[in-house]
């Protein structure tokens, strides 16, 4: 079987974290939902995105030699994160769907129905799929134990669940933690550790309220870890308090305190500063104390203005910041609860950073738009350092998503 991931309308409430990725490439837990397809069904998942976003994150011989085969396809919506419908999906008779609600959920169809549906997922437009559907395939209504994700916080509020969730996954190739580690503390006995993974101690691992995953990565002397908690491969730990329902991604550099937040791959909070129940993309760095808040003083639900949506009460009452891809924080900045920064922006030289902070965004006090090639050079440079290229594909999807973001920067110098 052939088995693809699309995004659907909603795409666009996600759209300041999302314009150099597509939807299902968020983290939550241990994996992004493509990455957990592929494990829950041992074979590779390809995406179905916008078009800007096809030459990287796409299949490589593109959709129509996917689609040529005789296989059956299975699609699955890029915002589900617990998949606990998808084995019985894979089984169900070709031409079936699933929806949840309103939402097309997933789908087993032939080749020739498949071409008629990915007319309509090409362009983010799923309802139609689902009413094309509705037309031709058996429909199964389910009711979801785990709602999909519908803004950028639910994948905070859920991470601790879906750690829990990835537990037997990542089971089956992690092995528990023995105790004879030399200055290595274990609370609880749900502490599973790559055999490779290097453990300075004194280490304290706490597995008593949720598990606690370390892959190959390198933990240094004086860190806590408290699950539910997940540690990608090649990170280091440099002496840091990770906080329970956080989910870090691999060859990271994390120190200081953080809380409940998700930090994707290749991305830097190396110093002292507190983040908590906050969002980071990939190849983001944070200088040293930068913090950013997550309780207001009143103790009130936090407000986030939503790129192309507006202002929306979150309804949260501890909620951090949102930095997409290759954002860069200087030095002491203060970031508010709800802050949202945009991708490719770099703010620096000053004590408070605004709440909204459009992409491909350069300064302080006075901010005026990145030019995309210097952004594009300094990409290249923080990529090479982590030994990772900036492919023609992937310079091609910054360069489209400044173009499409061009409006937010309006009025800049």
């Amino acid at each position: 079987m052939t088995v693809i991931l699309f995004e659907d309308e909603l795409w666009r409430h996600f759209a300041t974290l999302v314009q150099a990725r597509p939807v299902f490439e968020l983290r939550c837990g241990a994996f992004s939902t493509r990455e957990r397809v592929a494990v829950i069904l041992d074979r590779p998942a390809y995406g179905l995105c916008r078009a800007h976003l096809m030459p990287h994150f796409g299949p490589a011989g593109g959709l129509a030699e996917l689609l040529a085969r005789s296989d059956p396809v299975i699609f699955v919506n890029g915002r589900a994160l617990n998949l606990e419908w998808l084995p019985a999906l894979i089984c169900e008779p070709l031409n079936t769907a699933y929806i949840a609600g309103e939402t097309l959920l997933g789908a087993r169809v032939s080749p020739a129905l498949a071409s008629a549906i990915i007319y309509y997922l090409r362009e983010q437009q799923a309802e139609a799929a689902r009413d094309e559907l509705l037309r031709f395939a058996r429909i199964r209504e389910l009711q979801l134990t785990t709602p999909l994700v519908t803004y950028p916080w639910d994948l905070i509020t859920q991470a601790g669940e879906q750690l829990i969730r990835d537990e037997p996954f990542l089971a089956r190739r992690l092995p528990l933690l023995t105790t004879d580690v030399p200055h290595v503390i274990a609370h609880g006995k749900r502490v599973y550790v790559d055999p490779t993974a290097q453990l300075a101690g004194p280490i304290v691992f706490d597995s008593r309220d949720g598990p606690v995953f370390v892959e190959a990565a390198q933990i240094e002397p004086f860190s806590y870890i408290q699950g539910p908690a997940y540690i990608g491969p090649g990170t280091l730990i440099a002496s840091a308090r990770i906080r329970a329902e956080t989910c870090i991604g691999p060859v990271c550099r994390i120190g200081g305190e953080v809380e409940a937040s998700i930090i994707h791959g290749y991305s830097n909070k190396h110093h002292d500063g507190f983040l908590g129940h906050s969002w980071l993309g990939e190849w983001v760095n944070i200088g040293a104390m930068t913090t950013n808040s997550d309780l207001k003083n009143n103790y009130g639900s936090v407000r986030v203005l939503l790129e192309g949506i507006g202002q929306i009460d979150t309804g949260i009452l501890k909620l951090g910041c949102f930095l997409a891809d290759h954002v860069k924080l200087g030095i002491g900045l203060h970031l508010t609860g709800g802050t949202m920064i945009g991708t490719g922006s770099n703010v620096f030289g000053m004590h408070s950073a605004p709440k909204n902070v459009p992409h491909f965004t350069w300064g302080g006090e006075v901010f005026r738009e990145y030019r995309i090639d210097t952004m594009i050079s300094v990409a290249r440079i923080v990529m090479a350092r982590r030994k990772r290229e900036l492919t023609p594909g992937y310079e091609q999807v910054l360069r489209k998503a400044f173009e499409i973001t061009q409006p937010s920067r309006d009025g800049l110098g």
